[in-house]
């Protein structure tokens, strides 16, 4: 047998195995996906002129047709579809919609939540055999693109859902770009830096976590320090809920630059970092009474917790609007604490007390001084086992955060030593 004669038949059985021989092509049928169209009259914008408002909903209609694999109305398909967005939610009537005969025209749908280019998306689902649940097929499609409004530090922030623990943001989990607003570092600390949105008072800052010390090294000769006023145009991170408190995680920045004896530095001013927001009358209130004191009725108690729990909801609330925002407390001593603690060890947290004009209603706020401010001898401060009385009485400032494990769960970060004036430390 001649040589080339076995692996002729090789050949031959590989391309009769692979059907080459019949000169067919394999043939798809039946749903290949949606096309999905907005009504005529609905402006899907620009990257120049953005549409809709923050905090609202933007309301259109779509249609939708079946396709088949030749990118032709598939006129005999009828299913079930979810809709939704590629980024944010979509409220409906009917969540899951029917296509019938491969068409389904005029759907209204509510629009929430979502920031910078985006799209709708279309996917088709299947109920289980004997139950009523569904899953996704695979087969899908989606929107034009549209432009709603850029994404701002305030929108993250200001944009809350509902029933969550610690006012978490809607936008949590959403990769984000900040543009298009003057936005000034307020503060930085080794592991990140504070993020402001000038000309905003409420929800106007923002934790850009970076894990170690931010530094700029593009656009610029050598390494620096992410400076304390430097001015940001652009910034782009993941929200990112850390126990309550609200961060763009691991971001990249872009600072502004100005060009200063022939080379490139950046642009700072700190006359735009905001003064800070006197908090002292909206801090967390407890009740504290004495063992063995009898000046209180069980019913004047009650009466006094419940005011007090409905001073902290609005506590609350009011302090989302400030987090990661240079805050500041007056007239506040240190509140005994266990110097052992972990949350001290670690962390150097401990009370601050407030007194109130009700002696047994006292205001608390934690303050942290670790990093920042760690020739504070707060053990010191500690009330006097002879008087009860602490040591002294300070105003003190810094960056406002929020911690849901902790007890209170608001924190005051002092950014150095000069944000802790002490009031009677001559006396």
């Amino acid at each position: 047998m001649k040589k080339w004669f076995l692996p002729l038949i090789l050949v031959i059985f590989l391309m009769v195995s692979c059907g080459e021989t019949t000169g067919e092509k394999p043939v798809n049928k039946g749903l290949a996906g949606f096309a999905v169209e907005f009504s005529k009259d609905f402006d899907l914008g620009s990257p120049q002129k953005r549409i809709g408002n923050y905090g609202e909903d933007i309301v259109t209609k779509i249609n939708i047709t079946a396709l088949g694999y030749d990118n032709k109305p598939l006129t005999d398909y009828s299913g079930e579809i979810e809709i939704g967005l590629l980024y944010g939610e979509i409220k409906m009537e009917n969540e899951r919609p029917m296509i019938h005969n491969g068409y389904a025209g005029d759907i209204e749908v509510k629009m929430r939540n979502c920031l910078d280019n985006n799209r709708v998306v279309v996917k088709e689902v299947k109920k289980h055999e004997g139950d009523e649940t569904t899953e996704q097929t695979g087969k899908m499609g989606v929107s034009p693109v549209f432009y709603p409004q850029v994404a701002t530090i305030s929108a993250i922030q200001g944009t809350i859902k509902e029933g969550t623990k610690g006012n978490q943001s809607a936008f949590n989990k959403r990769n984000l770009t900040l543009k298009d607003r003057k936005m000034v570092v307020t503060a930085v600390i080794e592991g990140g830096f504070y993020l402001h949105e000038v000309g905003v008072d409420d929800y106007s800052s923002i934790y850009m976590y970076t894990y170690s010390t931010p530094y700029v090294d593009d656009n610029i000769e050598d390494t620096t320090a992410l400076p304390v006023g430097a001015l940001i145009e652009s910034a782009n991170g993941s929200v990112f809920e850390f126990f309550g408190f609200t961060e763009m995680s691991f971001p990249t920045f872009k600072p502004v630059y100005v060009e200063k004896d022939g080379k490139m530095t950046i642009k700072t001013d700190k006359s735009l970092i905001p003064e800070p927001k006197d908090i002292s009358e909206i801090i967390p209130e407890f009740i504290e009474i004495e063992d063995g004191d009898e000046g209180l009725s069980e019913t004047e108690k009650e009466t006094k917790k419940a005011k007090i729990k409905t001073h902290n909801k609005m506590v609350e609330k009011t302090l989302e609007k400030y987090e990661a925002s240079l805050v500041t407390v007056k007239n506040v001593a240190v509140e005994w604490f266990n110097e052992n603690d972990s949350s001290f060890v670690e962390y150097s947290q401990f009370p601050l007390r407030m007194n109130t004009s009700d002696k047994y209603v006292k205001r608390h706020i934690l303050a942290q001084t670790l990093y920042t401010a760690p020739l504070f001898n707060a053990v010191a401060e500690k009330p006097q086992k002879e008087t009860g009385e602490s040591l002294h009485h300070y105003n003190f400032t810094g960056i406002l955060k929020q911690h849901t494990s902790a007890r209170p769960t608001w924190i005051l970060v002092p950014r150095d030593m000069n944000d802790i004036e002490c009031l009677d430390c001559d006396e």
